[in-house]
């Protein structure tokens, strides 16, 4: 059973080379994030019973078989033609740690004149192989979710047709179906993804109406789940449409289910995510939702670091409690998903959280090489999505904590709609106090909207515009100031900024602007002519002290707004707390309770078919 490619660099993926591989003198050692084989989590939860490096080699004159940093193994190779070999590696004697290997090529081994870097990845080929006593029959489900975004899907449908479909040498190849759930509606009309479907069985497109990502992947769940018993699907793998993934993860995935133990056949199998704009930087493996927020145990590591591949946390095979993935790239087992067993209809945000934890008994694993690259999720403004945190948040600790007191829920609402005001995002402030008003509202409320409808109301508040719009409101000097200073931040912008504003103590004001509302009981700041104060969606809410004006921007998709403080704004505010507290008083426990009360109905069958329109 082919297990796991031996990846290298790609233009199309990921160019970082010390991802797969690390030089070192004469050695070329695979010993990068993505050619690591992970023993004590293949132990734990699958069969296999022997491991083998498959190769297939020109130019390298000795290969060496690695535990963590022992040499277990070498063999001479043949440097003047490509060469298959096949190594076993102590699988049985071995525990933990990982397997990797290293190439070596001799001072007077020379390749043939004109062979570059590129050329040399072609002389290198290979695969971890492995082999069982009994093999799981799997057939994986692909549920993608899109909403007019046909560049990507063109992208993605063409790799795993080029490199799964087409790939005869691959188990994965006839066990592998893609649904397309297209929100917008617009395939069926883009020349390129028609073109590649004609005469494709395996991908199927599903026009859905525009539910959101839950929505997305819930009717792809549901095509699933009507074609189970025909098509003998186990699994359903769901995927952004917006997400770079190396196709390798699908041969993973399958050659993982297809030996896992039985008391190990229903679990969920996570995807880890790497940054889109800085690659090396794992984003995320696992979280957690505790205390109204998201919480990750391993943020943010330089994974050409081999020290941070190899960390315990890593390398463990069980997880923290109460851990799920992310949906960018998430894997369940058809017992898991059911008929009687949905996500919430949440149309974006929690629904892969709340879904991850009820159902988190079946434990999760997560596997380098299972999961995707994305961009950053800091680099826009919480705008609309404001109201899904609070409103979705809400139903998370509805069901998972619902011993948390109706006083720190209060505090998490005013803390989200404060946070906004005193930054001068009134309209996140507004809906904040919406996304709490409409928890309160109960479940019947939610299955009866019109997701899209409400969605497109939600986003007529948020008043983002070009940066050209500010000329209107400007002084020539201002505005070109400004530019000039966004600019610069976009251009100045690098990791240090990412790190710096994911450190919760970065984000913290101190006390003098708590005790001063930011600033709102103090006079403004005098500033010199043609100076407005640029904060963009990565700073820190406090950032805004004693500001009269300041430019909200987002630097890369070059949008902005001219903000103001303005007391009558305020004075509006006050009112939003104060409903809030009588809500809080007077309605959320009882909603809260309906919520864990009809959990089952909003999350069944029936009730996704007709709030989807399905016929």
């Amino acid at each position: 059973m082919h297990l796991q490619t031996i990846l290298k660099p790609d233009k199309q993926i990921c160019e970082v080379e010390e991802l797969y591989f690390h030089r070192d003198g004469k050695l070329l050692q695979a010993d990068g994030f993505f050619n690591l084989f992970y023993i004590e989590k293949r132990k734990k939860y699958t069969a296999l019973e022997r491991l083998f490096l498959c190769m297939e080699l020109k130019g390298f004159s000795k290969i060496h078989l690695m535990h963590d940093r022992e040499e277990i193994a070498s063999e001479t190779l043949s440097p003047a033609e490509k060469c298959a070999y096949r190594l076993e590696l102590p699988y049985q004697e071995t525990e933990r740690g990982v397997f990797w290997f290293s190439l070596e090529k001799e001072p007077e081994v020379k390749l043939a004149a004109g062979t570059n870097a590129e050329t040399e990845w072609e002389q290198i080929d290979g695969w971890y192989e492995g082999e069982a006593s009994a093999y799981n029959e799997i057939n994986i489900a692909a549920d993608i979710c899109t909403y007019r975004r046909e560049d990507y899907v063109l992208r993605n449908l063409q790799s795993i047709c080029s490199h799964i479909f087409s790939n005869e040498a691959l188990e994965v190849r006839d066990h592998l179906r893609v649904w397309l759930i297209d929100n917008g509606q617009t395939l069926s009309s883009h020349e390129g993804i028609q073109k590649l479907l004609a005469g494709e069985n395996r991908i199927t497109v599903c026009p859905n109406k525009n539910a959101g990502g839950a929505g997305g992947f819930t009717r792809g769940m549901i095509e699933v789940l009507q074609k189970k018993e025909e098509l003998k699907l186990t699994h359903v793998l769901l995927m952004d449409d917006d997400a770079v993934f190396a196709p390798d993860l699908f041969v993973r995935l399958y050659g993982l289910l297809t030996t896992l133990k039985q008391e190990y056949r229903d679990i969920t199998v996570g995807g880890n995510l790497m940054r889109e704009d800085y690659p090396y930087l794992q984003q995320a493996c696992g979280e957690r939702f505790e205390n109204f927020s998201v919480q990750n145990s391993y943020e943010l590591k330089d994974m050409r670091e081999y020290e941070n591949c190899v960390s315990d946390y890593m390398t463990a095979p069980v997880m923290p409690e109460g851990t799920y993935s992310g949906w960018w790239c998430c894997c369940y087992s058809l017992n898991t998903v059911r008929k009687d067993n949905l996500p919430l209809p949440l149309f974006i945000h929690h629904d892969d959280i709340e879904f991850g934890m009820r159902n988190q008994d079946k434990g999760i694993v997560f596997l380098n090489g299972i999961g995707a690259w994305h961009r950053g999720f800091e680099l826009t403004f919480s705008g609309v999505n404001r109201y899904y945190d609070v409103r979705n948040a809400l139903m998370t600790m509805a069901f998972f904590y619902p011993e948390k007191s109706t006083l720190a829920v209060l505090k998490y609402v005013w803390k989200a709609m404060t946070s906004a005001l005193i930054s001068y995002r009134y309209a996140e402030t507004e809906l904040a106090y919406q996304g709490f008003r409409d928890f309160c509202r109960g479940p019947k409320w939610l299955i009866r909207q019109n997701p899209e409808q409400l969605n497109n109301a939600l986003r007529a508040q948020i008043k983002l515009e070009p940066y050209e719009a500010l000329k209107e409101k400007l002084t020539e000097q201002e505005y070109h100031m400004a530019v000039r200073r966004m600019e610069q931040y976009a251009d100045a912008f690098g990791v240090e900024q990412i790190l710096h504003n994911h450190d919760p103590e970065k984000r913290r004001g101190g006390k003098k602007k708590k005790l001063t509302f930011n600033g709102w009981s103090l006079p403004a700041k005098r500033r010199k002519n043609g100076e407005i104060r640029t904060i963009s969606a990565l700073d820190s809410p406090f950032e805004a002290y004693r500001e009269k004006q300041i430019i909200l921007f987002e630097p890369f998709s070059r949008k902005a707004v001219l903000a103001k403080k303005d007391y009558q704004e305020l004075l509006k505010a006050a009112g939003l707390y104060w409903k809030a507290l009588m809500l809080i008083v007077f309605r959320y426990p009882k909603a809260a309770r309906a919520y864990r009360k009809h959990r089952n109905q909003i999350t069944g069958y029936g009730t996704w078919i007709k709030y989807l329109g399905i016929k």
